[in-house]
């Protein structure tokens, strides 16, 4: 058992905070915050398992009325931590578009491996999906395709958001932004 799963369980009961950060990336400074709060509102050490606090969660469901309590507390800290994680997720974003304009005006042209593998992300997710409907896979080996339709399925949705989600208005901003002023 991970804190995510006690993120997951926290977000259930009604702490979005907690739950918040505790679902986040793990090692993150919200996520070591969020568990030195669980832990010290629990009254363990903060090092704690999370599946000790999960048992004890569940065991006495008062220990949420301090945990509760404990959020209310640090809540603008933790509005902070939050606030700082999506900011480093929007410039992890801003990262990847500066790359596409830096190689495009280094080079001259784009990047083509960026749209090889996209098209082969796509093709290989209507192949298997056209694969799906009109093949029997045998029974031993459904599992694995299963796994991988799983994993073209996230890929297909990173393609699509990358070429027309949020992330491309934002692209094509920075392209605007990049072009040589008359």
């Amino acid at each position: 058992m991970d804190w995510k799963e006690v993120g997951g369980f926290l977000l259930k009961q009604g702490l979005p905070l907690l739950g918040g950060l505790l679902g986040g990336p793990p090692g993150a400074l919200g996520a070591k915050a969020a568990v030195s709060i669980v832990s010290s509102g629990l009254g363990l050490k903060e090092d704690a398992d999370p599946e000790d606090v999960l048992g004890i969660i569940k065991a006495n469901p008062e220990k949420l009325l301090e945990l509760r309590k404990a959020e209310m507390a640090h809540k603008e800290r933790l509005q902070e931590l939050l606030l700082e994680e999506a900011k480093l997720e929007v410039q992890d974003r801003a990262g990847a578009r500066s790359r596409e304009v830096s190689i495009t005006q280094a080079t001259g042209k784009r990047d083509i491996n960026l749209y090889v593998l996209a098209w082969l992300v796509v093709g290989g997710f209507f192949g298997l999906c056209g694969t799906l409907v009109f093949v029997t896979i045998p029974g031993g080996s459904d599992k694995i395709v299963y796994l991988l339709f799983g994993g073209l399925v996230a890929g297909f949705t990173q393609v699509l958001n990358y070429f027309f989600g949020s992330s491309k208005s934002s692209s094509d901003k920075t392209k605007l932004l990049s072009l040589p002023r008359e």
